[in-house]
């Protein structure tokens, strides 16, 4: 993104989650787009963007891939609750 303001940034993040969720697509556009946001995402305002917008995405689907990006960043005690 080329925007600077973080809650912009983190919006963005959720939208495209929002508008993805229940769409099955073999390319999968969404999740490479936000799991490879989450690796490099540095500010905690974009790691919850990224997170609610795979959560809006995938929400019902219990795949296993999504739950191996995200469970280290939930079992990560030096992040706070909100993550």
């Amino acid at each position: 993104m080329n925007y600077t303001e973080d809650n912009i940034v983190a919006g963005s993040y959720i939208a495209l989650g929002l508008l993805n969720s229940g769409i099955k697509n073999e390319a999968d556009a969404v999740y490479a787009i936000l799991a490879d946001k989450l690796e490099s995402a540095e500010k905690q305002s974009h790691k919850i963007g990224i997170l609610m917008g795979l959560s809006m995405a995938y929400a019902g689907s219990a795949r296993a891939d999504l739950l191996e990006i995200i469970s280290p960043i939930i079992l990560d005690s030096e992040n706070t609750t909100e993550l």
